[in-house]
């Protein structure tokens, strides 16, 4: 008497969002910051569902250039974008840069074949032994996944997945920018500072914060919400959700509070949705004689992963200057670093521990031995 035992494939079950993955250690769905060393450090990327706290640097635009990689990495990969913004107009044609492999598709990738349909569809040969042979080999690992080409471990696409489908993280180059026209096709949505004035003027008593807070959760319950059940053979969305400097003198509220009210209702929407945040957050606002408030810890508390970025500069410079020093042919200037970033938080949905195993032996508390350097690069 013989038995055998066979994993069994769900054939009607939806599959993953285009530039998505699994994270191994905790089963959570994640897309990528823009960022490939940022991913990393978040442990392979930002978890849906979750709020990414950008504390921005009073002397440089680190965290502008970081929300912009953000932005082009959604249009990249065909997700929906809500770039929120109280301070100023946002113009994306002009803010984010474009993709290093300009000749690819950025919502629908070009489809190439693998070398063994093209045998199929030419004959298979002369008699079409070489495909024969090749289903010989591979018919009995069809069901099974492989590792994709990232080599990231855990990370794993089916096998009926084409090699070429929307990669995690794309490739950009600030020197760039994409195409109007590829923007405008894009699914995008912005509310600017006059945008944002109009909507405050007319509903809950000019709070900002509670306008914004009821369109996230219009786009939400629109399509982005894991509550609802999904159609079988088909392809869920993500919602990604861009807040710049929030907090800043632009935004208006009931009361000192309402920004920690925005972010603790926030955080309970994204829980049972497909959607993703990341905030930048003017933390230098809230100080008092170079002492931080006890508020920038509670906002931190209400995020998930808490970043900061701080910078060498002396004096104010935007990330064109620096590329542009670096152009010039400045050995001195392509080496240098140009900042800490600081690991306030890391991310720990599903799990009581971070996913990210070679941040384990820092100090999470923001002490010298936290101190990581970045430096930016025109690619």
């Amino acid at each position: 008497m013989s038995s055998s035992f066979r994993k069994r494939v769900t054939a009607n079950q939806p599959r993953l969002p285009p530039a998505t993955k699994i994270n191994p250690h905790n089963a959570q769905l994640l897309i990528s910051t823009g960022v490939p060393s940022l991913d990393d450090l978040l442990g392979g990327g930002l978890p849906v569902g979750g709020v990414l706290l950008i504390e921005e640097d009073r002397k440089t635009g680190y965290s502008n250039t970081l929300l912009s990689y953000y932005s082009s990495q959604a249009i990249a990969a065909g997700h929906k974008l809500c770039v929120v913004n109280a301070d100023q107009d946002v113009d994306l044609a002009t803010q984010i840069p474009g993709w290093a492999s300009v000749s690819r598709e950025p919502s629908t990738p070009k489809r190439t074949e693998s070398a063994t349909e093209q045998q199929s569809q030419d004959g298979g040969g002369k008699d079409g032994s070489a495909v024969d042979d090749a289903m010989k080999i591979a018919w009995r690992y069809k069901n099974l996944p492989k590792v994709n080409r990232e080599g990231n471990e855990g990370s794993t696409i089916s096998a009926s997945s084409k090699a070429d489908e929307t990669p995690f993280c794309e490739r950009f180059d600030l020197s760039m920018r994409v195409p109007r026209d590829v923007i405008e096709g894009a699914n995008v949505e912005i509310i600017d500072c006059q945008m944002l004035a109009e909507m405050a003027a007319t509903r809950h008593g000019g709070n900002m914060y509670k306008c914004v807070l009821d369109r996230i959760a219009a786009l939400i319950y629109d399509g982005y919400s894991s509550l609802r059940a999904q159609p079988p053979n088909s392809e869920r969305g993500i919602l990604r959700i861009e807040l710049c400097s929030l907090g800043s003198g632009f935004w208006r509220g009931d009361s000192d509070t309402s920004i920690l009210q925005f972010l603790h209702a926030l955080r309970g929407l994204l829980r049972y949705s497909y959607a993703a945040c990341v905030v930048s957050f003017p933390a230098h606002l809230y100080e008092d004689a170079g002492t931080r408030l006890p508020i920038v810890r509670r906002v931190e508390h209400l995020c998930d992963a808490v970043i900061e970025l701080e910078s060498f500069e002396g004096v104010y410079a935007t990330p064109s200057d620096i590329v542009a020093r670096q152009a010039k042919g400045d050995a001195d200037a392509k080496q240098e670093y140009h900042g800490f970033v600081r690991i306030r938080k890391l991310p720990r949905l599903n799990s009581l521990t971070a996913s990210m195993g070679r941040l384990s032996l820092l100090n999470t508390g923001g002490g010298s031995a936290n101190n990581l350097a970045f430096r930016l690069r025109r690619k």
